[in-house]
C-alpha cells in the first residue's frame, strides 16, 4: 500500500515538475519557486520509492524495471543538481518524462526477480559503479542529442529570434566532455570491478553483455583521449558517443528485457 501511494505521489511531483518546467523556460521569473519545489520534491519521492523496492526485492534481486527506475532517478539527480543551467532545463522535461514512465512500469508490472547471486561487497561495488556509469553516459548521449539540435538550429540561421531561449553551444559541449570522461572513469573502474569481484563475466550467458560493454568502454575511451590530445570535438564526437551509447543500452538492457519483460 505504501509503495502504491508513494507511486502515484512521484507521478504526480513528476507531472508538476514537467508543467513547470514548461512555464519556467518561457516566463523565466514567474515560476522560478514552484519549479524547485516541483524538482527536488519529485526526485525525493523517487528515490524514496527506490528505498522502499530495492529494500522489499535486495539488491541481489535486480530485474529490469527496477535497474531502469534506478537509472532515471539518477538521471533526474544529475539534472536537478544543475538547478537552473538552461541546457540542463531543456533536457529535464524528457528526462522526468522517462521517470515517471519507469515508475508506471514498475506500478503496473511486476517483473520478475532477477537473482545476481549472493551479494558481496565486491559485487555492491561493481553494482554501484555500473548504474553511475551508465546513468552518466545516457545522460552525455542526451547533452549530445542537444549539440546536434543546436547545431541544426544555428546552421539553419533560425536561432536569431530564439538566443535568449538557447543554451550557448561552446558551453553545452564543454559539460558534454565532462560528463563523458566522468562517465567512461565509472565505466573503467565498474569493468575493473566486475572481473576482480563478478564470476563468470566471460561464461556463455553473460559473454555477450561483456563483450558488448568492453567495446563500448572502448569508443567512449577512444572519444575522450582523442579530445584531450587531438581536440576532437563536433559532430563525430557526438556522434561516435551516441553508437557507444547504443552499444553500452545493448549490453546493460538487451537481455534483461528479453528476459525479464517479453519473457515473463
Amino acid at each position: 500500500m505504501v509503495i502504491q501511494l508513494l507511486s502515484i505521489l512521484c507521478i504526480l511531483a513528476y507531472v508538476a515538475g514537467i508543467a513547470f518546467l514548461n512555464r519556467r523556460i518561457t516566463a523565466p521569473e514567474t515560476y522560478a519557486r514552484r519549479l524547485w519545489i516541483s524538482n527536488v520534491g519529485a526526485v525525493i519521492l523517487h528515490g524514496a520509492l527506490i528505498a522502499l523496492l530495492v529494500n522489499q526485492a535486495g539488491l541481489a534481486q535486480l530485474n529490469f524495471l527496477l535497474v531502469l527506475t534506478i537509472i532515471a532517478w539518477l538521471l533526474g539527480v544529475f539534472s536537478v543538481v544543475r538547478g537552473t543551467q538552461l541546457a540542463s532545463l531543456m533536457l529535464r522535461p524528457a528526462i522526468f518524462g522517462f521517470g515517471l514512465l519507469s515508475i508506471l512500469l514498475v506500478y503496473l508490472m511486476q517483473a520478475p526477480a532477477t537473482t545476481t547471486g549472493v551479494m558481496t561487497p565486491g559485487l555492491l561495488i561493481h553494482i554501484i559503479l555500473s548504474l553511475l556509469a551508465f546513468s552518466l553516459l545516457a545522460l552525455a548521449a542526451l547533452y549530445a542529442g542537444q549539440i546536434l539540435y543546436l547545431n541544426r538550429v544555428l546552421k539553419g540561421r533560425s536561432a536569431k529570434a530564439l538566443d535568449a531561449s538557447l543554451p550557448p553551444l561552446m558551453a553545452v559541449e564543454q559539460y558534454f566532455f565532462r560528463l563523458l570522461t566522468a562517465g567512461t572513469i565509472m565505466l573503467t573502474l565498474a569493468i575493473i570491478a566486475g572481473l576482480l569481484f563478478v564470476d563468470g563475466m566471460f561464461a556463455k550467458g553473460q559473454i555477450h553483455k561483456t563483450i558488448l560493454s568492453l567495446l563500448a568502454w572502448f569508443g567512449f575511451g577512444s572519444i575522450v583521449i582523442a579530445h584531450f590530445t587531438r581536440g576532437l570535438r563536433g559532430r563525430l564526437a557526438v556522434v561516435l558517443t551516441l553508437v557507444a551509447a547504443g552499444l553500452l543500452t545493448l549490453a546493460y538492457f538487451g537481455s534483461r528485457f528479453a528476459r525479464d519483460v517479453l519473457l515473463s
